[in-house]
């Protein structure tokens, strides 16, 4: 089920808070600036897997992944690699990529074996189309049709 509220997501009490990140390492604005001041070992997980992964190919081979970091004994953040770059003068967002990182995310909530089996999630409302420039109708529409049998909730905070 899917619902949608309009509160902070990072005051939460679901179990996992998404948010798109890209491959460089960079958490310079947005939610994710938000998350690496609020939970700083996210983001020296994040810039360690994007300096390795980086390091080996010459080019990342992060897009399309998702990284499960836990902040506490009941709360993960999941880096949704939806972007290879930054920048706001064209769309970042890679749709193919994003679709990848949600179904990953169902997987994690909905595998036996998985230690996030029954997980609730908090997606930010617009993920990947304000600074990251994708259409909230494609990508809403990719969580309705992903996560659709999944604990959501949208976070849509002004």
């Amino acid at each position: 089920m899917i619902r949608i509220v309009e509160r902070n997501i990072l005051d939460t009490t679901k179990n996992i808070i998404c948010h798109q990140v890209n491959c460089k390492g960079v958490m310079g604005a947005g939610l994710a600036k938000q998350i690496k001041s609020k939970y700083p070992n996210v983001f020296k997980d994040y810039k360690r897997l994007c300096e390795n992964q980086n390091v080996k190919s010459g080019k990342s081979g992060l897009l399309g992944a998702t990284q499960f970091v836990d902040v506490s004994g009941n709360k993960t953040i999941a880096n949704l690699f939806a972007q290879d770059n930054y920048g706001v003068n064209k769309r970042q967002t890679d749709y193919d990529a994003m679709e990848l990182c949600l179904k990953s995310l169902n997987s994690v909530v909905n595998t036996d074996y998985s230690k996030y089996k029954g997980c609730s999630i908090a997606i930010p409302y617009g993920i990947g189309c304000r600074l990251a420039g994708g259409d909230w109708k494609i990508v809403k529409q990719m969580i309705d049709n992903i996560l659709g049998d999944c604990d959501v909730t949208i976070y849509k905070f002004n």
